[in-house]
């Protein structure tokens, strides 16, 4: 009896050490929550901002920057290209090369030193000239083609038998004289500047670049001093032009063949009518 009641002593001992370490468990791990939650904060670390300009509204290309347009604001140092403007006294009355979306950083590459100026000499890249071609092709007269639209230009004109491109042919497509008609692409991949006719920026800064009323289908490119000669070229030789418009994620040139009677007839395997028989 005795021994039962010693060990029922020891059970009741252990218990009570069991839950006594508990307690203090809880009490230890309350009391070091409620130091963490009362510690302050650790600071937020500063990140140096720079302040720069930009653009409270849209700024169209070709257009005098004026205070109005011009907002501050502080970008952290590292997200700040080399020529941000920081200063208005360096930008106020630069012209706009090109359109600024308001809210943009404003970017010395993205204006030019015109002193007050406005023109088309003021957005043209340097070592590009502007070329106004008469377009009255089908697509240019949806006005599927619009001012940043890359294009290729298709030209269908007469050869004669005497040029290299079909000398000593006997060709079955010949037409009036003893000339072919070929098709073949010639400048690919050309930046269109404008369509309709170029005008002065209005009072919004928003420049017109299609004759109301007029009905004009006038097409500007871009392009180097070369390619301005292939145009007039183009143009001069009295065949007939189209333009066909590419994405703008596809700069490559392509290299095509050119086409005349004789090559849909070999391609596409046409047969001439049969004769009627007597």
């Amino acid at each position: 009896m005795s021994n039962r009641r010693g060990l029922m002593f020891v059970l009741i001992g252990l218990i009570a050490a069991v839950g006594a370490g508990i307690l203090v468990y809880l009490i230890s791990n309350n009391a070091a929550q409620t130091a963490a939650e009362a510690a302050p904060p650790p600071p937020t670390p500063v990140v140096a901002g720079e302040q720069v300009l930009m653009a409270n509204q849209d700024i169209e290309a070709n257009t005098v920057v004026s205070t109005s347009m011009i907002a501050t604001a502080t970008f952290p140092s590292d997200l700040v290209p080399e020529d941000a403007y920081t200063q208005t006294t360096n930008l106020i009355g630069q012209t706009a090369k090109i359109k600024v979306f308001g809210g943009q950083m404003l970017l010395q590459r993205q204006f030019v030193n015109a002193g007050g100026r406005t023109g088309s000499s003021a957005s043209v890249r340097k070592g590009k000239v502007l070329v106004a071609f008469p377009s009255t092709d089908i697509i240019n007269s949806t006005g599927a083609v619009q001012r940043g639209d890359h294009v290729d230009i298709l030209l269908s004109i007469p050869i004669s038998g005497t040029t290299r491109l079909d000398a000593g042919a006997e060709s079955g497509s010949q037409i009036a004289g003893g000339q072919t008609l070929v098709s073949q692409a010639t400048l690919q991949n050309v930046e269109v500047f404008s369509t309709g006719v170029w005008s002065q920026p209005n009072a919004s800064g928003a420049a017109q670049t299609q004759a109301e009323g007029q009905g004009l289908k006038i097409i500007t490119f871009e392009v180097d001093h070369q390619e301005a000669i292939i145009l007039k070229y183009v143009k001069d030789s009295g065949g007939t032009i189209d333009l066909v418009v590419r994405s703008l994620e596809d700069g490559t040139t392509v290299d095509t063949d050119p086409v005349n009677l004789d090559y849909l007839v070999d391609t596409y395997h046409f047969i001439g009518l049969p004769q009627n028989k007597k």
